[in-house]
């Protein structure tokens, strides 16, 4: 008989491809979400709309399904955690979806980061959420051994409403780049690992299939980082036009926001810090997870999602980047 696994959010970034994977392997899948995503649901996944901020129903549903395995991919704060630990009482392993934001503030920190690094507390609220989810969960698993892996991805991409960038998440910098102009970025040398979405399936099944992978938590990311530079040159060598990055100051850009050009928390809180995550365990424990997806064919993918969306708007209609461009060369001028 087939193991029933409940994906919760499985309709969306990489929850589709984790979906498609279990179907593969023979899982009985079933997803809880709205029924609002504009991806479709997996044909062979049995569908449940609701809601979980209705905690009671939650729990109530996610009990009567009697699942061998829970893959939680939109467990956000420690509220939803222990909706969770009372939904799941006795699933063979939950896998839970955290962030590598949970490291916190990353300045003057050891690289690679690996999953024991001292973590500063997280100043960035998502990441502090999500923290809170990840101390609660492994308590239990020190506490009653309750099966739970944790995963954190760093920066993932695919099927996106919007397409990452440095200094946060707009896909205004596409249209600028299609048109000749320059973009905004912060220090172009910062390290990330970068994951296209169809890798990340491999992760997650394989945490609820590797024994090793109970009471632990894991990076979610290749062997290779890249600089925010290769990122953004790669994506102009798929749009087929090179473009000037102007590195602006974070004072600069805080000090000329405006209604067409804001400072993403995303780049106050994390994408201005190094971040280069160690693979070496989650490479150990899940010896199925690698990168497959190339970063060129990965974002080439995902423009072309976003294109297919409808989702480039026209860069004329924002011209507060030229602005910060503008004041940027003039204290470079001034200099």
């Amino acid at each position: 008989m087939s193991k029933r696994v409940m994906v919760v959010g499985g309709t969306g970034n990489m929850s589709t491809a984790i979906v498609r994977l279990l179907v593969e392997r023979g899982y009985d899948v079933s997803i809880y979400c709205r029924g609002k995503s504009a991806l479709p649901p997996h044909p062979e996944a049995r569908v449940v709309i609701g809601d979980r901020t209705e905690r009671e129903v939650y729990i109530e549903t996610m009990r009567q399904g009697k699942f061998d395995y829970a893959i939680d991919m939109i467990c956000a704060t420690l509220q939803d955690a222990q909706d969770d630990y009372a939904a799941f009482p006795e699933v063979g392993r939950l896998v839970f979806c955290s962030t590598a934001g949970t490291y916190g503030d990353l300045l003057a920190s050891e690289m690679p980061i690996r999953e024991h690094y001292s973590m500063s507390y997280p100043t960035w609220k998502y990441g502090l959420i999500k923290r809170q989810a990840e101390e609660f969960f492994l308590g239990k698993y020190l506490s009653e051994h309750y099966p739970v892996t944790v995963i954190r991805p760093s920066v993932t991409f695919g099927r996106m409403k919007q397409l990452v960038r440095q200094i946060g998440m707009d896909n205004v910098w596409i249209d600028r780049i299609r048109k000749g102009k320059p973009i905004v970025t912060g220090n172009p040398y910062i390290m990330r690992n970068f994951l296209h979405a169809d890798d990340a399936a491999a992760a997650f099944v394989g945490a609820l299939e590797q024994p090793a992978c109970v009471g632990q938590a894991y990076n979610m990311v290749g062997p290779k980082p890249y600089d925010w530079q290769t990122y953004h040159r790669t994506m102009m060598k798929i749009v087929g036009r090179e473009v000037e990055m102007v590195e602006v100051p974070l004072e600069t850009m805080l000090a000329n926001q405006s209604d067409t050009f804001k400072v993403s928390d995303l780049f106050l809180y994390s994408y201005r810090y190094n971040s280069h995550l160690s693979g070496d365990k989650i490479a150990r424990d899940i010896p199925d997870f690698r990168v497959r997806v190339p970063l060129e064919q990965g974002l080439a993918q995902a423009l072309d999602f976003i294109e297919r969306q409808g989702l480039i708007p026209d860069s004329d209609r924002y011209p507060g980047e030229d602005a910060v461009i503008q004041a940027q060369l003039a204290t470079r001028n001034r200099g």
